[in-house]
């Protein structure tokens, strides 16, 4: 059981039970209750902080989202280079890799997650589009778009992979760094 002091600690107590649980045994067979005890909270304090299991849902994913989109909207206006691609992927894979926890409830929840972030979710795809077609390059092909999406895509796969705690951050950035990059390469010609 963890024991969290402050709001902020306990707020992140209540994120990291919660996705331990939703990892374990589904979003829709946690309840508020079992998260308030493996914090070590009443649920009454649970509730002080967040009103729902969707608003605590909504907070987990939404800090995900709100990282991912600032990433991706920094291709925006920015001319595609190798060394410019480079550099996204790696900003982008430090935010999937920072919040790889969040993987397994995205997977395993997507009708739930998809309910959470639903009056995010228009300007999410377009802002994804946008980056995915930043990525096919300046020779933007139909090959090079779908290229791009089976990168975006993979990585996001990648995220519900069961790895062991040993494989250390920088390991799964450079493993999915490079994987992408191949997903990604252009055929000359």
């Amino acid at each position: 059981m963890q024991h969290a002091t402050g709001s902020r600690d306990t707020k992140a107590a209540i994120h990291r039970a919660a996705l331990d649980l939703f990892s374990a045994q589904g979003y829709e067979k946690t309840s508020l209750r079992e998260i308030a005890e493996q914090v070590g909270i009443t649920k009454a304090s649970l509730y002080y902080h967040y009103s729902s299991k969707q608003e605590l849902l909504r907070a987990i994913i939404g800090t995900f989202v709100d990282d991912l989109r600032q990433v991706m909207a920094r291709a925006e206006g920015l001319e595609w280079s190798r060394e410019a691609e480079q550099e996204l992927l790696s900003a982008y894979l430090d935010v999937v890799v920072k919040h790889r926890r969040t993987g397994p409830t995205l997977i395993r929840d997507i009708g739930a997650v998809l309910a959470a972030i639903d009056e995010d979710l228009e300007g999410l795809i377009a802002t994804s589009r946008a980056f995915q077609h930043w990525l096919a390059g300046p020779d933007s092909t139909v090959a090079n778009r779908l290229r791009a999406a089976a990168a975006i895509e993979a990585l996001s796969s990648a995220m519900s992979a069961d790895l062991p705690p040993e494989f250390s951050d920088a390991e799964i950035h450079a493993t999915l760094l490079d994987a992408t990059t191949a997903l990604l390469a252009r055929r000359s010609g």
